[in-house]
């Protein structure tokens, strides 16, 4: 049974009124094998979309897994899957330079026929950097460095050519095409941080705000009077909650997680699958009690 969506959003939102669910195969202790077998449960079983992560080591159970790099995992995935919308969950924007990660990116959206989301935060992994030879800034200048990128995108995105003069990132008369498939690419950030939230309100498309629904529905009415106070529809930003693994537990767990997150306004919902072959449980969730919640929620 296939009850997701058919093609990409054309570089839109989901209507607001429709919920959608996606896996996020962080791809630590994952082979090659391993990740499409996952991504194919995904697409075969109808959900919307499919993520990784962006991190260079197996975070968990030590650090000598396997652990593909996260954009070029997605540019090969994107040949061998052609539904799903799909981005990384997320980038840090800290691992790259934001211009040259926005190349990257918009090829991805391309190779797949318009289906990239770009997924992004201010990174925080302090050891991960220290390993791997990258810098790592202060929060604040993290958070800094965060607002310019989101500018550089959005002019990169709309212009031929960009000069940008921020403290952090200089573009001089940067020429970028091919611009994004339908001409923007949805972007989604997964952050609660005071400062943060301002750049949510300005810039983004979905927001994760993780937390239980009722700090759920407290941050997110915090989105809705900053993007008032600029005067954007909070409308505009999709909510989205990435909810681990545990909720895949049983059918009950996984209606009442979905159910209590859907009355305070969240309609993506991601899980993490866990290693090994897909359970029946889950096989179940995907194919009876997905297209169940569709059905009863929809609309509302």
């Amino acid at each position: 049974m296939s009850n997701g969506v058919t093609g990409p959003t054309m570089g839109k939102n989901p209507p607001n009124d429709k919920i959608h669910f996606g896996i996020v195969t962080g791809q630590h202790w994952l082979t090659w094998e391993d990740l499409q077998y996952q991504w194919s449960f995904a697409e075969e079983s109808g959900l919307d979309s499919a993520w990784g992560f962006d991190h260079f080591y197996s975070m968990y159970n030590g650090d000598q897994g396997p652990c593909f790099e996260g954009y070029t995992m997605l540019a090969g995935l994107s040949q061998n899957f052609h539904r799903l919308q799909m981005g990384l969950m997320v980038t840090g924007l800290t691992h790259r330079n934001p211009a040259i990660m926005f190349k990257e990116a918009v090829t991805i959206d391309h190779m797949s026929g318009g289906r990239m989301i770009l997924g992004i935060g201010a990174a925080w992994n302090e050891p991960e950097h220290r390993w791997f030879g990258i810098d790592f800034p202060s929060p604040r200048d993290r958070v800094d460095r965060f607002g310019e990128a989101m500018e550089i995108f959005r002019r990169l995105e709309t212009q031929e050519h960009t000069t940008f003069e921020g403290e952090h990132y200089k573009l001089d008369n940067a020429p970028f095409q091919p611009k994004p498939v339908f001409g923007h690419m949805p972007v989604l950030v997964g952050s609660r941080g005071k400062r943060m939230m301002h750049h949510i309100a300005k810039y983004a498309d979905q927001w994760d705000g993780r937390g239980t629904p009722e700090e759920y529905a407290e941050h997110s009415k915090r989105l809705d009077d900053l993007c008032k106070e600029i005067g954007r529809d909070p409308s505009e930003i999709r909510r989205v909650l990435a909810g681990g693994g545990h909720n895949l537990e049983s059918e009950d767990v996984f209606r009442n997680h979905v159910k209590a997150y859907h009355a305070v306004g969240v309609r993506t919902f991601l899980f993490d699958m866990p290693l090994g072959e897909v359970s029946p449980t889950i096989q179940n969730i995907a194919d009876k009690v997905m297209p169940e919640l569709r059905e009863e929620l929809d609309g509302k």
